[in-house]
C-alpha cells in the first residue's frame, strides 16, 4: 500500500538559533514519505542562511512580515500532501512521530488523534514536564474549550480538513492553535488522546504564546467566534454555551488576579451573554460561588488571594 504524502510545515521568524535542529528533526522522521516545506516570515535575521544551508532537501521561501498565522497558510497552500505536519521553529518532532500517527489518521477518519508533548524552556536544565492533556472527550468542542495546551504540532491535521475551514484566521496574533482545533470540533471533527509525547515544545522569552496576558485578551475572539459558527449552524447546545461562559468566566478571575478589572469585567458581561449561569458554576466552587454572589467578582477574588496567602504562611 502507497504510503500517503506527510508535508511538514515549519513558520520560521527570526529563529535562526533555533529553526535548524526543528528542521533536522523533521527529515529524521522514519517515516519516508514527507516533504518539509519552510516558510520565512520575513526574518531579520540570519534564518535564511540556515535555510540555505539544507540544500534541496527542503522546499523554503521568504516573504515580507505578515504572522505566523499566514505563514502556516501559506505552507499549506505550497503543501502538496494529504496530511499535514506542522512544526513550530523552535519545537522538534521525535523520530517516530510520523510513523506512528499516519495508520492512526488512517483508521480514524473524521477524528483528529493529538499526542502529548515535553514542555521545557531553553533557559531552564530542569526535566521537561510532560503535557498529558486528559479528559472526556464525548463532545470534542467541550473538551478543547477546556484544552487550549493542545499545540498544533500535536495532532496529524488532513489537509482538506484545514481547507474546509479556511486554515488559520490571520487576524489572531495568539491563540492560533486553539482557534484552530476549537473550529475543526465545531465542523464535527472528533479529537482523540494518543497517550505519548511525541514532540518537545521549547518556550522562547518574549514569544506572543508566553504573554499569558496577551492569551487572555485574545481569548474572548477565539470563543466568540465558535459561538456563532455553532450558533449559526443550530449546533449550539445548551452544555457547549455553559462551556464557553464557564471558560470565559474562569478567564475573568485571572485577569481580576492580575489587576485587569476592565477585561475581567467585560469578561464576565460575555459569559452572561453566552449562558444564564455566567459561567459561575465552571469558575466558582460552593463556598466561592456563595461569596461571588454575595460580595460580587471584586472582593470575591480579594477575600480568596488573602485565604490563600494565610494557608500557605
Amino acid at each position: 500500500m502507497t504510503q500517503p504524502l506527510v508535508s511538514i510545515i515549519i513558520p520560521c521568524y527570526n529563529a535562526a538559533n533555533f529553526v535548524g535542529e526543528a528542521i533536522e528533526s523533521a527529515l529524521q522522521q522514519t517515516y519516508a514519505h514527507k516533504e518539509v516545506i519552510v516558510v520565512d516570515d520575513g526574518s531579520t535575521d540570519s534564518s535564511v542562511d540556515v535555510l540555505q544551508s539544507f540544500g534541496d532537501r527542503i522546499r523554503w521561501e521568504s516573504g515580507s512580515n505578515r504572522g505566523a498565522c499566514a505563514a502556516r497558510n501559506r505552507g499549506i497552500e505550497l503543501a502538496k500532501g494529504t496530511f499535514i505536519q506542522f512544526l513550530d521553529a523552535d519545537d522538534c518532532l521525535k523520530p517516530e512521530k510520523l510513523d506512528i500517527q499516519v495508520p492512526l489518521a488512517l483508521t480514524t477518519p473524521g477524528t483528529l488523534v493529538f499526542c502529548e508533548y515535553d514542555r521545557s524552556h531553553p533557559n531552564d536544565h530542569s526535566l521537561p514536564v510532560r503535557e498529558k492533556l486528559g479528559g472526556d472527550t464525548n463532545d470534542s468542542v467541550i473538551f478543547v474549550i477546556n484544552r487550549p495546551q493542545i499545540q498544533v504540532s500535536s495532532p496529524l491535521h488532513g489537509r482538506t480538513q484545514l481547507l474546509t475551514i479556511g486554515g488559520f484566521r490571520n487576524e489572531l496574533s495568539c491563540c492560533q492553535d486553539h482557534d484552530l482545533h476549537l473550529r475543526l470540533a465545531c465542523e464535527g471533527v472528533k479529537f482523540k488522546r494518543l497517550e505519548m509525547s511525541l514532540f518537545d515544545h521549547r518556550r522562547r522569552e518574549n514569544s506572543l504564546s508566553s504573554n499569558y496576558t496577551h492569551v487572555l485578551r485574545q481569548w474572548p475572539d477565539v470563543y466568540w467566534h465558535s459561538y456563532r459558527l455553532l450558533e449559526a449552524s443550530g449546533k449550539l447546545t445548551d452544555r457547549r454555551a455553559a462551556a464557553f461562559a464557564g471558560r470565559m468566566a474562569s478567564d475573568a478571575r485571572t485577569l481580576l488576579r492580575i489587576g485587569l478589572v476592565a477585561e475581567a469585567q467585560r469578561n464576565f458581561e460575555d459569559a452572561r451573554q453566552m449562558h444564564s449561569s455566567g459561567g459561575l458554576p465552571d469558575a466558582y466552587d460552593g463556598l466561592s460561588r456563595l461569596m461571588q454572589r454575595t460580595f460580587g467578582p471584586i472582593l470575591t477574588e480579594r477575600l480568596v488571594q488573602v485565604k490563600r496567602s494565610v494557608v500557605n504562611r
